[in-house]
């Protein structure tokens, strides 16, 4: 075929998607030896690691099983996907050692190293795919095209802010505030809005309104005197999350913004409403990524599941102290021994069935898009899921702005009539604060 090529694929791609090694349709799909023995080692884990490796374990079953696969020394024969030969790194020449000596076996540097035979030895047009940029980097000195795993990436110069400005006459700003709706057909030069886009209407004179696009239709919205448990909106984005989190045909809301803008202490609020003055949810159900700077893994620490979780959720749990403030009847120590609050690890949450609950997933962007397809398959019956995060703040070795989840679902759900999704641009926190956002 003109213009195949062999694609090796490294065993962070295949953790990061399952499904990878069906996304190079009409080239051939090589998996290193090597990347089966981590997979067999990573197997044993219980997190979504775990479960992504042994899901790519089946896939290469099943391909085994179909016959659809060769070990055939690199498998250049017929099979759709190949398993590379075990490499060692003195197969190299000498004057290709540099990046790694003949000594060194470490598994990424024989990955590397069956690219560069590949690309010797069977196929000049050989790419070596991987998540983690450093190994592109030493491929890229020995002379291999590399590629970071785009399949699920979003350009995030482009990603949908969820709202909009729109200029209209000053009789369309009075009609919408006489009859609380007008058609939107005519108002954006014919281009329909997203369905749940919010929109900031101004006339020629000064005067404006709020609107979201529901149905074909610009409703308006009325919340700038709202206020729920002692927090008010301070700008119009604010406004708009706050109509997307009251808005119960809405099922889930993303919010993203850098630190301060006011994400979690929008969604905390709203759904302490929600839950203990409307009774509409059983309970406010927190989950977050662990992703620290060092080790990932949360049984380390003391107490049981909901105790381990505790530090990871602090930055939740610091919004109460202002909502505390204007309630007798809210601390955190009552919301949980009265069973209104739990918190659960991202890495026990498959399997389960959330119902009733007002979900909150923090820092949504250090999930991969495989795992924010997982969370929100457990959003049960008559439950909202808010989802909060920053792009440009991604504390994952191999995600980025654009291939992170919370960009993914951002990306995938805008228009859909379930969903909403807000951009928060300004910093309320404190001065500093946004000094900080602005500066550094």
């Amino acid at each position: 075929m003109a213009g195949k090529k062999t694609y090796i694929l490294d065993t962070n791609v295949l953790i990061h998607d399952p499904e990878s090694m069906h996304s190079f349709k009409g080239h051939e799909v090589v998996i290193p030896f090597e990347a089966l023995e981590e997979l067999d080692k990573l197997k044993k884990r219980f997190d979504q690691i775990g479960h992504n490796a042994r899901q790519v374990i089946r896939n290469l079953g099943e391909f085994i099983d179909t016959g659809r696969i060769d070990g055939n020394n690199g498998g250049r024969e017929t099979g759709e996907i190949s398993i590379g030969s075990p490499v060692w790194l003195n197969e190299l020449p000498a004057d290709r050692k540099a990046v790694s000596s003949s000594t060194d076996n470490r598994i990424d540097n024989k990955i590397i190293s069956l690219a560069w035979l590949y690309k010797q030895k069977h196929n000049g047009n050989t790419v070596f795919v991987s998540k983690d940029i450093n190994a592109r980097i030493k491929a890229k000195i020995l002379g291999i095209q590399t590629e970071d795993y785009e399949n699920d990436k979003v350009d995030i110069s482009t990603i949908y802010s969820g709202h909009t400005s729109l200029v209209v006459s000053k009789n369309v700003i009075d009609e919408l505030h006489a009859k609380g709706d007008i058609a939107a057909g005519s108002l954006n030069g014919g281009q329909p809005f997203f369905e749940n886009q919010c929109i900031l209407l101004t006339a020629p004179d000064g005067s404006s309104s709020l609107g979201i696009s529901k149905h074909g239709k610009i409703r308006k919205i009325s919340l700038s005197n709202s206020s729920f448990w002692g927090i008010k909106a301070r700008n119009k984005e604010q406004q708009f999350a706050m109509q997307l989190l009251v808005d119960n045909s809405v099922h889930a809301v993303t919010l993203i913004g850098q630190a301060g803008t006011g994400k979690t202490i929008l969604a905390l609020a709203v759904g302490l409403h929600k839950t203990l003055e409307e009774g509409m949810y059983q309970r406010i159900f927190i989950t977050k990524p662990v992703v620290p700077v060092g080790r990932q893994d949360i049984g380390f620490l003391p107490g049981d599941k909901e105790e381990k979780m505790l530090p990871w959720v602090q930055s939740v749990f610091d919004n109460f102290a202002p909502l505390s403030m204007n309630s007798q009847k809210m601390t955190l120590d009552y919301m949980r021994a009265a069973h209104l609050l739990e918190i659960e690890s991202i890495a026990h949450i498959r399997g389960r069935s959330i119902a009733r609950s007002w979900i909150m997933v923090d820092e949504a962007q250090n999930l991969t898009p495989h795992e924010i397809k997982t969370i929100l398959s457990r959003v049960g019956e008559g439950s909202k899921i808010v989802l909060t995060g920053d792009i440009y703040q991604i504390d994952s070795p191999y995600l980025d702005g654009g291939s992170n989840g919370l960009s993914y679902l951002v990306n995938r759900f805008k228009g859909q009539p379930l969903y909403g999704h807000i951009t928060l641009n300004r910093t309320i926190r404190s001065p500093l604060a946004s000094m900080a956002a602005e500066l550094l």
